[in-house]
């Protein structure tokens, strides 16, 4: 592995909320919020400006993926770190992308990741045990593809061991799974007729694990879109799923367009708060 060296010298370090993150792991716990957003593996330049947008946000949790063996992302490692936070982030291999999981409560790695074969860098699970109860956190990164059989193939092989995973282990029925999918569901709008049926499956196929895609249940006819390409075109390739069981206590689900307008990342955010 290549030495990387990154300058942690920010103004924002000096200040100290450790105190504020401790008091809140032991106080009991009546809410979550949570963003989850594909940051884009960012040089040095744009991982500070990140960091400096999501401090302020003050969210419990920081769920973020395409993230990578680099220094932008070793930067908000360590940022989030010198404020006291708890950090997940199993580091890919050579060119390979992974997830981050940012928490101001203290995680314990779940063994959902740990059945992971294949691109296992790109899921990562947690256990979070609060007040009356444990919830378990899964984030994935799904990899894309273009028209070539061996992006696809790679596609397909990564979603069909997630599956597993989840056939596997249905040990929680406090589940939130998040991130970046690259899947769009079956009735997106606009329909994209290079997405074929497996893809289309995987989102569908969630509900067999009692998972619930969270922005839908708050918003079930709104189309909102998470990634807009060059040409202008709108995917909402992003998401919020939940146990059927924690979806009356999400209380918001919402995409925060301000980090893509600002051009923080390509991708808006996914918002999500849970009350108890």
């Amino acid at each position: 592995m290549k030495k990387i060296s990154i300058d942690l010298t920010l103004d924002a370090f000096m200040a100290d909320p450790k105190t504020e993150i401790q008091e809140d792991n032991e106080k009991k716990i009546s809410s979550i919020s949570s963003i989850c957003w594909n940051i884009g593996n960012p040089s040095i330049d744009r991982a500070k400006k990140q960091a400096a947008w999501l401090i302020t946000q003050n969210f419990d949790l920081l769920l973020l993926t395409e993230c990578k063996n680099s220094e932008g992302c070793f930067y908000i490692e360590k940022y989030f770190q010198s404020f006291g936070y708890n950090v997940v982030f199993p580091k890919p291999e050579g060119k390979e992308y992974g997830v981050m999981v940012i928490s101001k409560f203290k995680p314990e790695v779940s063994d959902f990741s740990k059945l992971m074969t294949f691109l296992s860098a790109r899921v990562v699970s947690v256990k979070i045990p609060l007040s009356d109860k444990i919830i378990e956190i899964i984030v994935t990164y799904v990899p894309s593809r273009d028209a070539s059989t061996e992006k696809k193939e790679r596609k397909k092989k990564f979603l069909k061991n997630l599956l597993s995973c989840f056939e596997n282990d249905q040990t929680s029925n406090n589940r939130i799974f998040c991130g970046d999918f690259n899947i769009l569901e079956s009735d997106h709008n606009p329909h994209y007729s290079f997405f074929e049926e497996w893809e289309y499956e995987f989102y569908s196929s969630l509900s067999n694990f009692h998972l619930k895609d969270a922005y839908r249940y708050h918003n079930p006819a709104k189309m909102e879109y998470s990634w807009v390409g060059r040409t202008g075109d709108g995917y909402r390739y992003d998401h919020f799923f939940a146990s059927e069981n924690l979806i009356p206590n999400i209380i918001e689900c919402k995409y925060v367009h301000e980090p893509r307008e600002k051009r923080l990342s390509d991708h808006s955010s996914l918002v999500c708060k849970i009350e108890f």
